[in-house]
C-alpha cells in the first residue's frame, strides 16, 4: 500500500517505511457575540480555497506550510499487516522525529547542518542481521550516529521537510469531498494515481494541510499540527553522545 502525496513515503535505511498523515488544527471559536444583534453563533468565515480549481489549492496549501516555517507531523498507517509509525517536527532546518516500523525504530535529528540516528536494538538487527545487530546495539548504546555528509541511505528519511515534495501528488488531483478535521473544514484533493490518497486543506484561517489520508482511510494517515510553533527542544546532541560509526567499528 502507498500514499501518494510523495511525503508519504519514508525509507527507513534500505527498508521502506510508508507512512502518511493525519490531523488539525482548530481555528478560533468566535468572540462574544454582540449585545442583542446576534441570537446565534457565526460559522467561521471561509478563506476562499474550495473555489478554486484542485492545484491552485495545493499550491496554497505549500505556501501556507512555507510560511509558517514549522510544523508538527505524526500519524501511524498500516502495511502488510504491520503498523508504521512517523512523528516529526521541523522548523524548515532543523528536524527531530521518530520512524518504528512493527517494533524497529529510529530517532532522527538534524541540526547545524548535521544529521544523527538512533536506532534502537531491534532496528540494528533489522538492518544487520541478529548478531550483527546485537554488535552494534552494544557499541553504540543510546548514543547518535553522526551521517555522513552525502548518504543516500538515509536522505529520504529526512526529506519530508522539503515541502514541495512532501505535498506533491504522483497522479492528476481532483477535488473532493468537504470534511472536518479535528474540527476544522476542510477540502479533500484526491492524487489520482494508482495508490493515491487524499490531502485535507482548511477552508478556514490559513490553507494548511490538515491531514494526509490512505486511499484506505482504515490505513491510517498523518496529521498535521503546530504550525509556526517554536520548538525548542530540537538541539544538537552533546559531543559524548554522538559516535562516528565507521570508527567505532575501526573501518
Amino acid at each position: 500500500m502507498k500514499v501518494n502525496f510523495a511525503g508519504a513515503v519514508v525509507v527507513l535505511a534500505s527498508t521502506a517505511l510508508l507512512a502518511t498523515g493525519c490531523a488539525g488544527q482548530n481555528d478560533d471559536k468566535g468572540g462574544a457575540a454582540a449585545p442583542a444583534a446576534q441570537a446565534t453563533s457565526a460559522a467561521p468565515a471561509t478563506n476562499g480555497v474550495e473555489a478554486l480549481e484542485a492545484e491552485q489549492i495545493l499550491d496554497k496549501a505549500k505556501a501556507a506550510l512555507k510560511k509558517a516555517g514549522s510544523f508538527h507531523m505524526k500519524g501511524d498507517i498500516v502495511t502488510d499487516g504491520d503498523t508504521m509509525g512517523l512523528d516529526f517536527k521541523t522548523d524548515g532546518t532543523k528536524i527531530k522525529g521518530k520512524l518504528s516500523m512493527a517494533g524497529p525504530s529510529v530517532e532522527l535529528l538534524e541540526v547545524g547542518g548535521k544529521r544523527y540516528i538512533r536506532p534502537d536494538a531491534a532496528f540494528w538487527g533489522m538492518s544487520g542481521g541478529k548478531e550483527q545487530g546485537e554488535q552494534l546495539a552494544k557499541l553504540v548504546g543510546d548514543r547518535w550516529v553522526e551521517v555522513k555528509a552525502g548518504d543516500k541511505d538515509t536522505a529520504d528519511m529526512f526529506g519530508f521537510s522539503d515541502i514541495d515534495s512532501m505535498l506533491d501528488a504522483e497522479g492528476k488531483v481532483t477535488k473532493g469531498r468537504v470534511k472536518d478535521v479535528d474540527g476544522t473544514p476542510a477540502i479533500g484533493l484526491v492524487d489520482n494515481s494508482k495508490d493515491g490518497g487524499t490531502l485535507y486543506i482548511a477552508t478556514t484561517g490559513e490553507p494548511y494541510p490538515l491531514r494526509i489520508e490512505s486511499k484506505d482511510a482504515a490505513e491510517g494517515g498523518l496529521d498535521f499540527s503546530e504550525f509556526g510553533a517554536e520548538f525548542a527542544d530540537i538541539v544538537a546532541p552533546a559531543a559524548n553522545e554522538v559516535v562516528d560509526l565507521e570508527k567505532l567499528m575501526g573501518k
